[in-house]
């Protein structure tokens, strides 16, 4: 029997500590141009660009172009500025009544695109940590958002340079959690995120979720790597987003 306990031991121990290794290794990739707003802030400047609101107008203001975008009648403040990779595209997460819009702007056409009513119906979920709600990929115009309704949560994709009959959008399982985070590795092959465990309580989990992206925009394999306590679940936000 004390065989039997010290293999069981042994076992729990080599499977944590695989799970440990596997969270160490992940290399993130850290978008150099994200801007989180404070409440009060009604300007700010990220690469060239100096956003300012106006009369319910988020004004974009670059050395060559200026755009004009309409913000929702029933917005309050905008969280956090996201550039793509190429800098071709802005996104950023609005405050509104009831929740969270999130959008995208061409920076060369100025064209807007709602992404909460564009791949969802009436998305507004609210209760992740800014500015990780948002995550464009390291090397292609591919956004990751958390998005859904509260006690829905999901993960969507959506490809800026794609044809929408080729996406899949989910990129997660639907929860009945929070979602708090989002990330994309180094690679851009796979994202991130960190949900409420389902089962204890203060306790959260580091999902994955394997990404198609070169003919058609597909999820793969879905897997938990690793269980974090608080104190986890701080470091990972405080991680370079």
């Amino acid at each position: 029997m004390r065989n039997i306990i010290k293999l069981c031991i042994l076992m729990t121990t080599f499977i944590l500590l695989i799970l440990g290794c596997s969270q160490s290794k992940i290399k993130y990739y850290s978008n150099p141009n994200v801007l989180t707003l404070q409440e009060t802030s009604d300007s700010a400047e990220i690469g060239d660009y100096q956003l300012s609101i106006v009369d319910g107008k988020l004004i974009l203001d670059a050395k060559n172009k200026e755009f004009e975008v309409s913000l929702p009648d029933n917005y309050s403040s905008i969280q956090s500025f996201h550039f793509s990779y190429d800098k071709r595209y802005l996104a950023y997460d609005v405050m509104v009544e009831n929740g969270v819009k999130i959008f995208v702007v061409n920076l060369e056409t100025g064209e807007k695109i709602n992404l909460s009513e564009t791949i969802g119906y009436q998305y507004d979920y609210d209760g992740y940590q800014s500015p990780f709600g948002i995550a464009w990929a390291p090397n292609k115009n591919l956004i990751a958002l958390i998005s859904g309704y509260n006690n829905s949560t999901r993960i969507d994709l959506y490809h800026l340079e794609m044809e929408i009959g080729k996406q899949a959008h989910a990129g997660s399982f639907i929860f009945l959690k929070d979602i708090y985070g989002v990330k994309w590795d180094s690679t851009g092959e796979s994202i991130y995120y960190l949900v409420d465990s389902l089962e204890k309580e203060n306790m959260y989990e580091l999902y994955q979720t394997e990404i198609e992206s070169n003919s058609y925009l597909l999820s793969g394999t879905v897997r938990v790597i690793t269980e974090l306590n608080e104190g986890g679940f701080n470091d990972w936000l405080n991680k370079e987003k």
